[in-house]
């Protein structure tokens, strides 16, 4: 990349003090006027760490060498360039940049991973890295792949290349417990959190979001259902009574008009206020003994797999309006939203007039 201003590890010890010392540069084959910074960190004597700020802008890349001269032409000594267009003392303090710095000396696959961590939720991105170092692109991924094998980084696409480092994604799983513990003990007569309550609350890639949860859920650490986020220990508290309505409540589903009722019915049968109703449905739902259909009918678990049974016990490779509703003896209200669903659940998929039995 272009930059007026970069960050280099020098082979010899180089004169502290005050303010910049001038020197010429020989870059790539050209020569350029430059100022340079010792940061002065201890223990770096020998091969300190500089700011290099050329007149103008300056074709460099992590790792490319260079040579300092005297403005009387002596030769100073070389350096290797660790960071181009590097941050500004304001965005990063001395300890964190003597140590991006130092990582930037171990070779290819470390600075690949720094720059991920530096990159923190947002990861790294291969048009960035691109911009950053002379590596191919076959190179790269080839370094990434490594990483992921050894567990330190986790690929979300190829071409172009996007990673987060696993210390960032373990770092966002943590939040996330932490979140979903608060959230149960200031919500407790909901479910859990909705998924887009998560992405509002961290601002993190809804790749990288998404992949923490996937994990979170591998090892039994959250239950993600419709949306739905919750830890799997959690429970929404109901006294005796409550539990005596939801079991009324359950019959009722079960024993509607085949199988679907609306929730207009449930309020008008029990008295129930609307946040009280959507309180036993999602104790219901968290139970696996109902679900939501689409223009608010409900249905019972049980009867949905006996209809879905009935579908793909059926020897049909596609299935009409009317042999669903003869299957199941459902009007064309009750049908089409149940349909609906069925293609959501991806039990079938519509073409046309028709569905096909997945």
């Amino acid at each position: 990349m272009k930059t007026s201003e970069f960050d280099a590890v020098l082979d010899f010890p180089f004169a502290r003090g005050a303010g910049a010392h001038r020197a010429l540069a020989v870059l790539l084959g050209a020569s350029a006027p430059v100022r340079v910074t010792d940061y002065g960190f201890s223990g770096r004597r020998e091969a300190p760490f500089v700011r290099v700020q050329a007149s103008g802008p300056l074709d460099v890349r992590w790792g490319d060498p260079f040579e300092l001269r005297t403005e009387g032409g002596e030769t100073l000594g070389r350096g290797t360039c660790l960071f181009p267009g590097p941050p500004s003392a304001e965005e990063v303090k001395p300890a964190r940049r003597k140590a991006l710095l130092a990582r930037l000396t171990l070779g290819e696959k470390e600075m690949v991973l720094a720059l991920a961590e530096a990159g923190g939720l947002e990861g790294l991105h291969g048009e960035r890295l691109a911009a950053f170092s002379r590596l191919s692109a076959s190179r790269v991924e080839a370094l990434a792949g490594a990483l992921e094998a050894e567990g330190r980084l986790r690929i979300l696409a190829f071409a172009p290349l996007r990673a987060v480092s696993q210390d960032s994604l373990d770092f966002l799983r943590g939040r996330v417990l932490s979140f979903l513990a608060r959230y149960h003990k200031s919500h407790p007569s909901q479910r859990g959190a909705p998924f887009e309550k998560l992405e509002t609350r961290f601002e993190a890639p809804r790749t990288v979001l998404v992949l923490a949860l996937r994990l979170l859920a591998k090892e039994g650490r959250v239950v993600e259902e419709d949306g739905i986020v919750r830890l799997p220990d959690f429970r929404i508290p109901l006294t005796a009574a409550e539990e005596e309505t939801l079991a009324a409540l359950e019959k009722m589903v079960l024993s509607g008009e085949l199988g679907s009722v609306s929730q207009d019915d449930i309020r008008a049968q029990f008295q129930l206020t609307p946040g009280k109703l959507q309180t036993l449905l999602a104790v219901l739902a968290e139970r696996k003994k109902i679900v939501a259909g689409f223009d608010g009918f409900i249905l019972h678990a049980r009867w949905l797999d006996e209809v879905i049974g009935k579908i793909r016990g059926s020897g049909k490779k596609e299935l009409t309006v009317a042999d669903f509703k003869a299957m199941t003896g459902l009007s064309r209200k009750y049908s089409i939203p149940l349909l609906e669903l069925l293609d959501s659940l991806g039990v079938t998929r519509r073409k046309g007039s028709v569905r096909d039995i997945l």
